[in-house]
């Protein structure tokens, strides 16, 4: 039996008018937030279930999210409506990765003396594309990467620290499609990234050796929304001969610790 929301609220919660206020937009937003990719449309019995709310609350609430054009219901199941699709549209417009965190690059910079790099996910072509990058302080051979390169979801850091956190069936679909390796002198299997999947899901990121180009190593986290889905990813790139286990260890503590900075700024929780 599912458990009742942690912020649902009791109907029998009393409180000041502007509190009663907010407690009932915490409840639309507790029936909204219900409404993923992997479950697009429910019936209100399910909608009770899940939210913990009584009959009659969600049911004065769904009617007047439909009103509103926030649901829409057809056939007795519900699914998001055209002003949440366009509300959506609207935050997508005005979001902008590169603002969002480049001091935060600035930063794993500063620390590791590497390129860093900030990819966004490009679902339309099943890649990442470099959104900005900081290039290496250190002398001699270093890793430069252009504005705009693509690379595919199976290949190098950026990329499968994105790919690890796709929905099953978007990852499935890159697992079955081609994968012809951007270094040519490497071969990839299916197998062999459900297994990288796992690791990185155990570690919290990835490192990859000559994937992209040879002589480079990759770190990289994911970017992530709160209900864990990708955006895109970030990421040091470094010579092999530069990038010992130590040197590894220490880069990936930087990225995880921005990735949760990165996260905590798409939440609003910071």
């Amino acid at each position: 039996m599912n458990k009742p929301a942690v912020n649902a609220l009791s109907d029998e919660y009393s409180a000041p008018a502007s509190q009663a206020g907010v407690g009932l937009l915490k409840k639309a937003f507790q029936i909204l937030d219900l409404f993923t990719e992997q479950h697009p449309s429910w019936i209100q019995a399910e909608l009770v279930r899940e939210t913990g709310l009584s009959r009659s609350t969600l049911g004065r609430l769904v009617r007047f999210l439909c009103a509103r054009g926030y649901l829409l219901e057809q056939r007795g199941r519900y699914t998001l409506g055209f002003a949440a699709i366009d509300l959506g549209r609207r935050a997508q417009l005005q979001f902008n990765l590169v603002d969002l965190c480049y001091d935060l690059l600035e930063e794993i910079a500063q620390n590791t003396a590497e390129t860093v790099i900030l990819t966004g996910y490009d679902e339309a072509h099943a890649h990442v594309v470099c959104l900005a990058q900081i290039p290496s302080r250190q002398g001699g051979l270093r890793v430069f990467e252009h504005i705009g390169t693509a690379y595919p979801l199976h290949s190098g850091a950026t990329a499968k620290a994105v790919l690890a956190y796709l929905p099953e069936q978007h990852r499935n679909a890159v697992l079955e499609g081609d994968l012809t390796p951007v270094n040519p002198a490497l071969t990839l299997s299916a197998e062999g990234l459900r297994k990288d999947i796992e690791k990185i899901h155990e570690q919290g990121f990835v490192v990859t050796y000559e994937e992209t180009y040879p002589g480079v190593t990759g770190i990289a986290v994911p970017v992530l929304t709160p209900r864990g889905q990708p955006l895109g990813s970030i990421a040091i790139a470094a010579p092999v001969q530069r990038m010992n286990d130590d040197v590894i260890s220490e880069g990936a503590a930087v990225l995880m610790d921005i990735g949760r900075r990165v996260a905590a700024r798409i939440a609003g929780s910071t």
